[in-house]
């Protein structure tokens, strides 16, 4: 499997860390890891506030970009700062599974977009480019296509389907669920967020989910 950035689209200033790692046990949920995130949560709540995110250059730097490409609907929200306002709003997040609450959990701490694909649905080599409206998409949870403008910076696998819509919204196709054994993790930045960042996020998920996988291959880890 391979990644690529296409110019126009890196030109943007998005770097991406490409994350492969093998034989997650998705069904194994420490306490300890729970008792963590939920912790973690609490705190963040006492320390921001909805009004802080309008000052925070990491949730700034995904609005920016969308609006260099002429994205204007206001519901089409950065991965991060979705997830951020869902804290706020039910103090908490619904659990989905082992895979999805901890790569939340570390998007919201470092305030940057991570998804997770299972590997096993995804044809072939990974692509972010500009959209030319063509290819097909259907958002998690949905069983139609969504229409799709050209233009938008997507992630595109070689069967022309879209993974994940800008740092936004994911597809239904490749979603986690508890047979997902092999994972595809994509991170991803902007100008105001460092490579170092991107770098140490993809580092941090390979150390908490390292006790939970069996496999003895190495992880894959591109940054295009």
């Amino acid at each position: 499997m391979n990644f690529k950035i296409c110019e126009e689209v890196s030109a943007l200033g998005i770097k991406v860390a490409f994350l492969i790692i093998h034989s997650i046990d998705n069904n194994h949920y420490d306490d300890s890891l729970k008792h963590k995130i939920d912790k973690f949560y609490t705190q963040f709540l006492k320390e921001y506030s909805t009004e802080s995110l309008e000052n925070d250059a990491n949730v700034i730097g995904y609005r920016q970009l969308h609006k260099i490409i002429g994205v204007t609907d206001k519901s089409i929200v950065a991965s991060p700062e979705s997830l951020i306002k869902l804290l706020f709003k039910h103090k908490s997040l619904r659990p989905i599974n082992f895979i999805v609450d901890t790569y939340n959990y570390i998007a919201i701490k470092n305030k940057i977009s991570i998804g997770a694909h299972d590997l096993k649905h995804i044809n072939d080599d990974v692509r972010l480019c500009f959209t030319k409206g063509d290819e097909q998409f259907i958002p998690l949870g949905k069983n139609k296509p969504q229409p799709i403008n050209s233009g938008e910076y997507c992630y595109i696998d070689d069967k022309n389907e879209i993974l994940c819509r800008l740092d936004c919204r994911q597809c239904d196709k490749t979603k986690t669920s508890s047979d997902t054994k092999d994972c595809l993790f994509i991170i991803q930045g902007h100008n105001d967020i460092s490579l170092n960042l991107i770098k140490s996020t993809a580092v941090e998920i390979q150390e908490i989910f390292r006790p939970y996988t069996t496999s003895k291959k190495e992880n894959i880890l591109n940054i295009v």
